[in-house]
C-alpha cells in the first residue's frame, strides 16, 4: 500500500504558535484540525507537500490533524503549549 509508505513530518511538536507539516512524496489535499472534543477548529487546503498550520489562536492543549491525500487519510496528534 503506497499510503503506508507516505511519511509525514510535523515540527515543532509541541509548539507555541504553529506546526509545519511536510510529506516526502505526495500532496496534502486537506488538513482538518480537531480539538480533544472532536470539534473542527481549522480547515486548510494546501495542495502542497509542505504547509504551515497557524495555531496561534488556539488554546493550549491536545489537537488532532486529519491529513487527506490522494492515497488516504492519516491522523496525527498535535500539542500546543
Amino acid at each position: 500500500n503506497d499510503f503506508e509508505k507516505t511519511s509525514f513530518m510535523i515540527f515543532p511538536n509541541p509548539t507555541q504558535d504553529s506546526w509545519t507539516i511536510k510529506t516526502e512524496n505526495i500532496q496534502m489535499e486537506t488538513i482538518r484540525v480537531f480539538d480533544i472534543l472532536g470539534k473542527n477548529v481549522l480547515l486548510l487546503s494546501p495542495n502542497e507537500t509542505k504547509t504551515k498550520i497557524d495555531g496561534s489562536n488556539l488554546k493550549s492543549g491536545l489537537y488532532f490533524a486529519q491529513i487527506k491525500t490522494q492515497l488516504g487519510i492519516k491522523t496525527i496528534k498535535l500539542v500546543r503549549k
